[in-house]
């Protein structure tokens, strides 16, 4: 559908929810990305070009829904950039071994690496929502409010997720944990 053509009825409709929902959309765009104005700009777009595509459809809701719609549209097509970061972040580390220069202590780097490692394999075979609020925190570095927005639940929900992971990782663990003794992070709240 990429060049289908709208009615002129259709675009003054879209317009109208554009001019209503707009300023809302970049507002929460921007918690979502952290303030990175331009990316906000882009998902605004996106979700709005999602909405002329869905137009049939977001013309019967009410002004409410429709607003939840949008906000929906647009913290979905963020998740899948954040995917899409996520799996060039996973390549990143064979990218940087490839030309980093040698560490000063080879050993201890190696098993930090490997620690690492073994930690991303215990949080990939977590439930799906525990995997993605400790990748959306660990490798993106989101903060626990915007992951929060993100997934559409409390911060303290997040909270209690991370802290879950944590546990879970330095049972499985033991001491090659990656967690210092007064990291509050994920702290049961």
């Amino acid at each position: 559908m990429g060049d289908a053509k709208i009615s002129p009825r259709d675009a003054a409709e879209l317009e109208a929810c554009f001019a209503a929902h707009a300023r809302d959309l970049f507002g929460f765009a921007c918690a979502l990305v952290r303030g990175d104005r331009a990316l906000a700009d882009d998902l605004v777009q996106s979700a709005f070009e999602a909405a002329a595509r869905a137009w049939p459809t977001l013309r019967g809701l009410a002004e409410q829904q429709r607003q939840g719609w949008l906000r929906s549209t647009l913290a979905n097509i963020a998740v899948s950039g954040f995917r899409r970061d996520a799996a060039l972040t996973r390549r990143l580390p064979m990218i940087e071994v490839r030309y980093r220069q040698i560490p000063d202590d080879p050993p201890d780097r190696a098993f930090s690496s490997i620690a690492l490692e073994r930690c991303w394999r215990i949080i990939e075979g977590m439930p799906k929502r525990q995997y993605t609020a400790a990748l959306l925190r660990w490798r993106l570095d989101m903060k626990e409010a915007d992951i929060a927005a993100v997934l559409g639940i409390a911060e303290n929900t997040v909270s209690a997720m991370l802290y879950r992971v944590r546990r879970t990782l330095i049972t499985q663990l033991g001491p090659d944990h990656p967690f210092m003794g007064n990291d509050a992070e994920g702290a049961a709240s």
